[in-house]
């Protein structure tokens, strides 16, 4: 059910391995203790250093966040076979940034703010939960947008 990401003559999507599901939710989890720590500095240093470490994290030296290096799993573009760069990470991770910049704009209304605060939350990780569970390569929304795939680090050796 790859339907979504256009593979094109590129890469080879058969080369690649699929990441385990609960490998890629665990280094997600990890990379969020990350950006929440990240969200107690004072001020709007914080907030801001928080999102910025969520878009640009899969950016990072070989292709890995904090919580994919610790797990031992890396992010690979389609197009190249090579390690995920700070461009292709924004795109990625650009949904759940989006969520956050929600919460902040709709955070502050009484009541209705935390319903949709949810359904807001409810809906992109629903989405891309369901999309890592149906499409043969496990890619999420992002993964879409931006042509990558999450794969372990023992099937995709560094460059």
């Amino acid at each position: 059910m790859n339907g979504g990401i256009p593979y094109g003559t590129h890469a080879v999507p058969s080369a690649f391995s699929k990441a385990e599901y609960l490998e890629r939710f665990i280094a997600k989890f990890i990379d969020f203790l990350v950006m929440g720590a990240l969200f107690m500095f004072p001020g709007a240093v914080g907030p801001l250093a928080g999102l910025t470490y969520i878009l640009i994290s899969d950016g990072l030296k070989g292709g890995q966040s904090v919580g994919k290096r610790i797990i031992g799993l890396k992010v690979v573009s389609l197009e190249t076979t090579t390690a995920c760069d700070f461009r292709k990470s924004i795109l990625r991770n650009s949904p759940f940034a989006a969520l956050i910049v929600f919460f902040f704009l709709v955070g502050w209304i009484p009541y209705l703010g935390k319903l949709l605060e949810a359904a807001a939350l409810l809906a992109v990780f629903g989405i891309e939960i369901a999309l890592i569970f149906t499409d043969d390569l496990g890619a999420r929304f992002g993964d879409r947008v931006a042509r990558t795939i999450v794969v372990p680090l023992s099937s995709h050796p560094a460059e």
